[in-house]
């Protein structure tokens, strides 16, 4: 988890409003966009008043944060949220959600079950029902709930025949509980193991002759369709003393029923070890941040009346994800471009190895963290958006060049301006001494390593300015050669004369 995400105690993720509908509590979104990793989530359902809390908070290395209670009174409402870091993976954190008891008479909302129900089938990864006694066909009619996902959760936006085939691929692990367990495990005097106990309840009724054979067999399909993957756990009274067991968050593990301690030892050690990571279409890992968006799109459509579909939400995840992956990839792009590159670059060579390195490492966070990009969209948005960036740095690369040389140049060729001015070289030979002192001035310009890309432009460009000025030099040098030579004639001739 996140080195910034810490929560000593849950919080409500979407709670029941005044008006009967949903809403997410902003508080918990935060809190889950900040943990980065991959998702294990562990819903909880079943009615109320049998010890839900008290498993979850098992599973949080915990003896008190869900809320127990020690009333008939329901006490969690709505769906609270717990992230701990995993216990067997530090690459996962664990988050656990603690739903409200359905069935309460003094709620009396069977549609607030109904929904409660689908959201923790939608937001986990593993799924957890709890009940008391046995499962006999009176615990397997009170998860009614299952007869109406088909109307309630859709797959695929569009109609589709098979959806019900589907739903098995993106449905969670199912784990039955069941709590004050008093038979002996056994079928026909032959012991059996839990899960040959679960699979022995939901057996059929074959043939289904009649509509009663039908009703019998309904709610037991739907489990066995939308679950393949089951599990079942039954446990003990964790104590024969009342008073003990109205206050469990409070009593030490060695006062509680030993039999019963390693029956809940046992379950937690199965979702630590067994638990997978929530994953969408079978093979995308859910990270915190995008156990947030789903919630967020699932409540929507349930507060206004929708069919809860997970293509739907799937495809706005996308988008969000692309889009922060894409966000991410440019940042980092520009941030270590901004680190690496020592303007100006010696070589344009330099500067796009330098490119080439930042720019696979952006793609390479973009890949991680995008997917079901289709048609490439965001990567080509993302790959225009890093030549936008490049060719700033590039205009960027080439200013700094050309201001450095400026100035060098500039430096260098300070004292063959002041000469320049001063006429100095108006004089016979003042070209060659000219030369002589552009030629060292180009030549210690040639020795600085940290010109740039610019390097020859600026030079040339300095050159091109002194051609005037050099070749002015030479016609006032070729002017006083010659009248040096008429002047040494006529001094020639003068000697000549003399008598």
């Amino acid at each position: 988890m996140d080195s910034g995400v810490t929560m000593e105690v849950p919080v409500c993720l979407i709670e029941n409003t005044a008006d009967g509908k949903f809403s997410v509590n902003p508080q918990a979104i935060e809190i889950l966009s900040k943990i980065t990793q991959p998702v294990v989530v562990v819903s909880i359902v079943g009615l109320y008043r049998t010890g839900k809390s008290y498993l979850m908070n098992k599973l949080a290395g915990k003896n008190a944060g869900f809320d127990l209670g020690a009333t008939v009174v329901a006490q969690t409402k709505g769906i609270w949220m717990w992230c701990v870091p995993h216990p067997t993976n530090k690459e996962h954190t664990l988050v656990l959600l603690d739903t409200e008891g359905l069935g309460d008479v003094q709620k009396g909302d069977k549609k607030n079950d109904i929904w409660i129900f689908c959201l923790a089938v939608l937001l986990g990864s593993v799924m957890v029902y709890n009940s008391k006694g046995t499962i006999d066909q009176d615990a397997i009619e009170k998860i009614h709930y299952v007869k109406v996902i088909a109307e309630k959760i859709k797959i695929k936006a569009s109609n589709n025949e098979d959806e019900e085939a589907e739903f098995s691929r993106h449905f969670p692990i199912f784990i039955w509980t069941v709590r004050d367990f008093t038979l002996a495990l056994e079928i026909n005097g032959q012991p059996i193991t839990e899960d040959e106990y679960l699979e022995h309840a939901l057996k059929l009724k074959e043939p289904e002759r009649t509509l009663s054979d039908q009703n019998f067999n309904f709610p037991k399909k739907c489990i066995r369709m939308y679950f393949p993957r089951r599990k079942c756990f039954v446990f003990p009274s964790p104590t024969s003393d009342l008073s003990l067991f109205q206050k469990l968050e409070q009593v030490s593990d060695d006062q509680l029923c030993p039999t019963f301690m390693e029956k809940t030892r046992k379950f937690c050690d199965f979702i630590f070890n067994y638990g997978e990571v929530k994953c969408l279409d079978g093979f995308q890992p859910v990270t915190g941040r995008m156990l947030g968006h789903l919630a967020e799109k699932y409540t929507e459509a349930i507060s206004n009346g929708h069919v809860a579909c997970i293509e739907n939400a799937v495809v706005t995840l996308c988008e969000s994800e692309n889009k922060a992956a894409m966000e991410k990839a440019l940042e980092h792009y520009e941030s270590e471009m901004g680190k690496r590159v020592k303007f100006p670059t010696e070589t344009m060579k330099h500067f796009m190895d330098i490119n080439s390195e930042c720019e696979k490492e952006a793609v390479n966070i973009f890949m991680k963290m995008s997917f079901k990009d289709k048609d490439l969209h965001f990567q080509k948005e993302l790959m225009g958006n890093v030549q936008e960036k490049k060719n700033k740095f590039l205009v960027e690369n080439e200013k700094a060049s050309a201001d450095y040389c400026t100035d060098l140049i500039g430096k260098l060729s300070s004292d063959l301006e002041k000469t320049i001015k001063d006429g100095t070289f108006i004089t016979p030979g003042g070209y060659q001494k000219f030369k002589e002192e552009l030629d060292k001035i180009v030549e210690k310009y040639n020795a600085d390593a940290k010109k740039g890309i610019k390097g020859d432009e600026v030079l040339q460009n300095f050159l091109h300015d002194k051609e005037d000025i050099g070749n002015t030099i030479l016609k006032s040098d070729n002017a006083l050669d010659e009248q040096g030579k008429k002047r040494e004639g006529y001094q020639s001739i003068q000697c000549g004369a003399i008598p």
